[in-house]
């Protein structure tokens, strides 16, 4: 996914997912486009997506799927929506952090998606993200392992280090607020 901050610098969210061997590359981004632009644009079953949480003046501007076989070319499916929080908003760089868990433990064997950008009142009294939204976070992404569960598609957490690829198998979300760097002005 990628798309710009409020500041209008651009963001990205890499995830990895492997299908399965009866799914062409085609036919898996067909069953998986939808899936992750309901995630992100959708709330899902008390959760909260992208959309509802990020500011008025961040943005998604397209999907980018690419077939790690080393021949595939990029499929580009634009998906232009704007978050639709008002309010003051938090630095661009700030975000909420999702840990995608698997059934191994170590380093190698858990994901990071960052989460934002947000808004002031995301906030609760002391500064750190309100409960609500941490629930709010975590749900939602639950609900989109649940929602890809016979699809033929599975969320990895890849590992360069292992040549692995490990099912996501839970999420988790991180109670402080994270940086996620790339999201900072040059």
């Amino acid at each position: 996914m990628r798309g710009h901050a409020n500041n209008g610098h651009m963001w990205t969210n890499i995830l990895h997912f492997r299908k399965t061997s009866i799914l062409t590359f085609t036919g898996a981004i067909a069953i998986l486009d939808p899936l992750l632009l309901a995630q992100y644009h959708d709330n899902n079953g008390g959760g909260s997506a992208w959309r509802a949480l990020a500011h008025t003046g961040a943005s998604v501007q397209d999907f980018v799927y690419t077939p790690l076989d080393g021949t595939s070319a990029s499929t580009v499916i634009a998906h232009a929506f704007n978050g639709v929080s008002g309010g003051d908003p938090l630095p661009a760089s700030m975000a909420i952090v999702v840990t995608l868990r698997t059934a191994l433990r170590g380093k190698s064997h858990r994901g990071r998606v960052y989460a934002g950008p947000h808004i002031e009142s995301d906030n609760d009294g002391s500064g750190n993200p309100a409960a609500a939204l941490i629930t709010a976070e975590a749900v939602q992404w639950t609900n989109f392992l649940t929602a890809l569960s016979g699809s033929g598609v599975t969320l990895v957490v890849a590992s360069y280090l292992h040549s692995t690829a490990e099912n996501v198998t839970s999420v988790s979300v991180d109670t402080r607020w994270d940086t996620q760097r790339r999201r900072l002005n040059a």
